[in-house]
């Protein structure tokens, strides 16, 4: 009996998430630069074919993945922080929901972490070897640096401390954690309090 039009899209539903999951785990561990297609394929148990008929290049490929899976998983964790209560208790939910997600058992939380910092931070270094589309460019850098003012005008952050500056500490903290989680694991983790943290803003 022939598949029906239901039933081709479940499965290519779950081709292109074995395919985005794989994507994933190398692009976080290896680095967009290092990251082959080939490899993806591999990971994936898919043919180059099938992978080159979900997408065209590798650009296209990191594009889809940080926009429809990477970038949602973040704004998922964060959907339950108030951002109406005061900036630092806005910061320190935030933070603390990272955290929990970095300590649990969920790898992908690492990874899509790992990832998205990266996009921050190049942007912040003026690198060019991550390319990233308009839509993601700049979101969490600019969203923690919000923050950090907003929390300077109510007079809880330091005046002193240059906002900049305290943003890419931060960003660079949680990456290091991030990749940290990716290199040894949920078992051998030691993920650090997170006054540790907000000791840079205060």
């Amino acid at each position: 009996m022939p598949r029906t039009q239901e039933q081709f899209e479940i499965i290519r539903t779950e081709r292109m998430n074995i395919i985005l999951t794989s994507a994933m785990y190398l692009f976080a561990t290896k680095g967009y630069d290092s990251t082959t297609l080939d490899e993806i394929a591999k990971d994936a148990g898919c043919s180059h074919g099938l992978l080159y008929h979900y997408f065209k290049d590798k650009y296209t490929l990191y594009d889809y993945l940080v926009n429809n899976v990477v970038f949602p998983m973040i704004v998922k964790l964060l959907k339950s922080v108030n951002r109406a209560q005061k900036a630092k208790f806005v910061l320190y939910d935030s933070l603390n929901a990272i955290l929990n997600a970095l300590k649990s058992d969920d790898d992908q939380y690492s990874w899509a972490t790992n990832l998205l910092i990266s996009i921050d931070l190049s942007i912040v270094e003026g690198t060019k070897s991550i390319r990233v589309s308009k839509q993601t460019n700049k979101k969490v850098f600019a969203w923690i640096s919000s923050c950090i003012e907003r929390g300077k005008i109510e007079g809880d952050f330091s005046k002193e401390k240059n906002t900049r500056e305290v943003t890419a500490a931060i960003l660079c903290f949680i990456k290091g954690l991030a990749y940290a989680r990716v290199r040894l694991g949920n078992k051998k983790f030691i993920c650090p309090n997170i006054s540790i943290i907000m000791d840079m803003v205060l």
